[in-house]
Order: C-alpha cells, then sequence, then structure tokens
C-alpha cells in the first residue's frame, strides 16, 4: 500500500488537515514498519511547451532530411534524448556506476528542459546549420505539403 499526501511547507510544518489525514494512516498501521519520503512537487511541462518541443523537433527533422536523411519525428526525438539526456545509474548501496539509461523528457524538471532545449537550439545551428527558434520567439512557419 503505498499512500501520497500533497501539502505545502510552510514554518517548518504542514497543513493541519494533511497532518490529521496522515495520522488516519498511522493509527490503521500500528506496529507496521514505514518507509517516509518527503519530495519537493516537480512542475510539469505546459501545454505550450509540448506545442515548443513538438515544433523544435519538427524542424530539426525536416532540416536532417533535406541533407539526404529519411529520419521520422521519433527518430530525432530519441536521437537528441540520446545526445543530450544520459544519466549515470548507480548502485545505490555502494555508490558504484552501473551503467547510464536517457532520461524521458517527462522526467525532466523545468530547468533542465530549458537546458536541453538550448544544447538542442546550439547542436542544430553548430552542426547542420539550422535554425530553431527559441520559445519566446513568436514565429509564423508555411509548409506547402
Amino acid at each position: 500500500m503505498k499512500l501520497e499526501f500533497y501539502s505545502t511547507a510552510k514554518d517548518g510544518t504542514i497543513g493541519r488537515g494533511v497532518r490529521k489525514e496522515i495520522k488516519k494512516c498511522f493509527e490503521s498501521l500500528e506496529g507496521k514498519k514505514v518507509v517516509i519520503t518527503v519530495d519537493k512537487v516537480k512542475k510539469s511541462r505546459s501545454d505550450q511547451q509540448n506545442r515548443y518541443l513538438h515544433l523544435a523537433f519538427s524542424i530539426f527533422k525536416d532540416g536532417l532530411n533535406e541533407l539526404g536523411n529519411d529520419f521520422s519525428m521519433g527518430e530525432v526525438k530519441e536521437l537528441l534524448k540520446y545526445k543530450f539526456l544520459k544519466t549515470e545509474v548507480f548502485n545505490e548501496k555502494t555508490g558504484e556506476t552501473i551503467g547510464q539509461r536517457v532520461k524521458g523528457t517527462a522526467e525532466l524538471t523545468t530547468t533542465e528542459m530549458s537546458e536541453f532545449i538550448d544544447k538542442m537550439i546550439l547542436y542544430a545551428k553548430e552542426d547542420f546549420n539550422l535554425t530553431i527558434p527559441l520559445p519566446s520567439q513568436n514565429i509564423r512557419i508555411n509548409y506547402n505539403d
């Protein structure tokens, strides 16, 4: 059984209503061992950020395909994630590195997402001479398909 409670930390404590809910749960678990985890709630991406990412991946895909490739949007996304979102995996007991994995974009904090976008824009420009607009730029793109 895993329960989650959401509250805002204020003056070193949590909301009274949440305290009551947690107390009730502890009463039902009398004598049992429990794990207590406190984690900061991360902001998820907005629809606007999702639309921007889709546009950036599309521009990147189209630019690479104009160079003679035949990439799909999914392939370009995976290529960029592999290039910029690899992370070390550690053995929690020993701290030893046991491998690498690629983070999904949904796992990223808003700061990590901004860094990923910045790296993607720079990579597109420096390595392929592709211009991906900044998220703050208002642009209009016409596709004649």
